[in-house]
C-alpha cells in the first residue's frame, strides 16, 4: 500500500450521486488508558512531546512508516520525542479486574493486560455440562399421522415451513376418515352420494333382475360421480390457494425478521462497524465508469440512542487513481438530546485479508468548526469528513485487500 501521509479533511458529496447498494465490552479501557492506534490498553506506554500516549510497539511501527503523530501530524522522532510513561504504566498495573467466570467460582483478579491470558487458562472456562435428559419434540401434526421428532425448536420450525403440503395431505386424510365415520354412524349421506348409492346396487344372489334398466342406472351413476369429482377438484384448488398464501406470509415474516436483526446490530454496535462490500469488482467498474457513483454503508450508531454515521467510498475527484473515504453524520430521532457539534475520534481500518500485518489503519479527530460535525438538517449530512486520497485503487486490488470479491472496511467511532 501507499504509505504517504494523508490529511483528514472535510469532503462534500457531489449532487446527483447514485448509491450502488442499499444502504459493553467487558475489557474496554478508559480513554486515558487507551492507545489511539490499536484502541486497546496501553502496553509499555510512552508519551510524545506533543502530549499523546501510545503503546511503545504501536508508535514505533507507526513512525517507521510515517514519521508523524497519528493524532495531530506533528513530526516526531523515536530518539528525541518519545519517552516512557512510567506513571501511566503503574496506574494500569494497579488496576484489577474480576475474572468473567466469577459467577462460576473463580475469585482471581488480574491486571487488564493479564486478563486475556488468564481467561484462556482459567479452570472455570469450561462449557457447562447439561444434566437434562435428551428431549425430542414431536411434530405439531403428530395427531394426524406425522411421525417426525426433533431435538430443538428451530428444526421443528424448519420442518413445519418445508412440509406444508404433506401436512395438508395428512389433515385432508384425517378429515376424510372422520367424515366417513360420521356419515356411517349418522347414515346421512350428502345428496350426490345418496344419488350415486341409489343408482347402483349389487347383483342379487339369485341373479334376479333389477326393476330399473341397467343403461339408465349407469348413465346417472357416471353423471353423479363426475359432479362429485368436480366438487373435490374445486376444494383442492381452494386448499392450494390457502397453502400459497401461507407460504407468502411465512416468506414475508422471514424477511421482516432478518431486517429487524440487521437494524438491531446497527443500533447496538457501539460505534464499531465492519462494512463488507460484496460484488466489489462490479461496483468498482461502475464507479470507474461514472465517478459520480458512490458506495454508502448502512447507518450505524455510537450507542443505542447516540450519534448515527455512515461511510462513503468513491473514486477521488482530485485523483481518479485513488479511493476517497469519508464518514457522514445521519439524522436520528434523538438528535435534540445530543451534544453538538460531535466531538470524538474516528479510526479507519482497511483489512488485508491475506496478510493482516498489511492492514491499513488511520485515525483522525473531529473538528468542531466544520459543518460535517454539526447537527444534521437532512437525512444524511451533505458534508463528510475523511480522506480525499485514502488509497491507490491498484494497490487495493493487487495487494490482498479484496478476497472472494469482498472488500472489508472497519470503522470505530468514539465520543470524547
Amino acid at each position: 500500500m501507499d504509505h504517504k501521509i494523508k490529511n483528514a479533511l472535510e469532503g462534500i458529496a457531489p449532487m446527483g450521486i447514485s448509491a450502488l447498494n442499499e444502504t459493553v465490552l467487558s475489557n474496554q479501557p478508559e480513554s486515558r488508558y487507551e492507545c489511539p492506534v490499536c484502541l486497546n490498553w496501553l502496553r509499555d506506554p510512552v508519551i510524545t512531546t506533543c502530549g499523546h500516549k501510545f503503546c511503545k510497539k504501536c508508535i514505533t511501527s507507526w513512525l517507521q512508516n510515517s514519521g508523524h503523530c497519528p493524532i495531530d501530524n506533528i513530526n516526531l522522532s523515536m530518539k528525541v520525542d518519545i519517552f516512557p510513561d512510567n506513571y501511566t504504566k503503574r496506574e494500569i498495573q494497579e488496576q484489577r479486574m474480576s475474572c468473567p467466570f466469577a459467577a462460576k467460582g473463580c475469585s482471581v483478579k488480574v491486571t487488564p493486560l493479564d486478563l486475556d491470558s488468564h481467561i484462556s487458562t482459567c479452570e472455570y472456562n469450561q462449557p457447562e455440562a447439561s444434566h437434562q435428559p435428551d428431549i425430542t419434540i414431536p411434530c405439531s401434526f403428530k395427531a394426524v399421522g406425522c411421525k417426525e421428532t426433533f431435538d430443538n425448536q428451530e428444526d421443528l420450525n424448519n420442518h413445519l415451513h418445508n412440509d406444508i403440503l404433506s401436512h395438508m395431505s395428512l389433515l385432508m386424510n384425517a378429515y376424510s376418515e372422520i367424515k366417513i365415520d360420521n356419515d356411517i354412524s349418522s347414515a346421512s349421506l350428502d345428496a350426490k352420494e345418496q344419488e350415486a348409492m341409489s343408482l347402483w346396487e349389487a347383483p342379487d344372489k339369485n341373479d334376479n333382475q333389477t326393476t330399473t334398466p341397467a343403461l339408465n342406472n349407469t348413465s346417472a351413476l357416471i353423471r353423479a360421480l363426475y359432479e362429485r369429482v368436480v366438487v373435490l377438484e374445486q376444494r383442492n384448488r381452494e386448499q392450494d390457494i390457502v397453502i400459497a398464501n401461507i407460504s407468502k406470509q411465512l416468506s414475508a415474516f422471514a424477511v421482516a425478521k432478518m431486517k429487524q436483526n440487521n437494524d438491531m446490530l446497527l443500533r447496538y454496535c457501539m460505534g464499531n462497524y465492519i462494512w463488507k462490500i460484496d460484488n466489489f469488482q462490479a461496483r468498482l467498474d461502475a464507479m470507474l465508469k461514472d465517478h459520480y457513483k458512490m458506495l454508502y454503508s448502512p447507518g450505524f450508531y455510537t450507542s443505542p440512542n447516540g450519534y448515527r454515521f455512515c461511510v462513503r467510498l468513491n473514486i477521488s475527484p482530485q485523483n481518479p487513481q485513488c479511493f476517497a473515504l469519508h464518514v457522514h453524520l445521519m439524522k436520528t430521532e434523538y438528535d435534540d438530546c445530543l451534544d453538538w457539534p460531535f466531538n470524538g475520534r474516528i479510526a479507519f481500518s482497511m483489512i488485508n485479508q491475506y496478510n493482516p500485518e498489511l492492514t491499513q489503519r488511520d485515525t483522525m479527530m473531529s473538528n468542531s468548526s466544520l459543518i460535517a460535525f454539526r447537527k444534521p438538517t437532512a437525512e444524511i449530512c451533505l458534508r463528510g469528513f475523511g480522506y480525499t486520497e485514502y488509497a491507490l485503487v491498484s494497490d487495493v486490488i493487487r495487494n490482498g485487500f479484496v478476497k472472494d470479491d469482498v472488500l472489508i472496511v472497519k470503522v470505530s467511532i468514539r465520543c470524547v
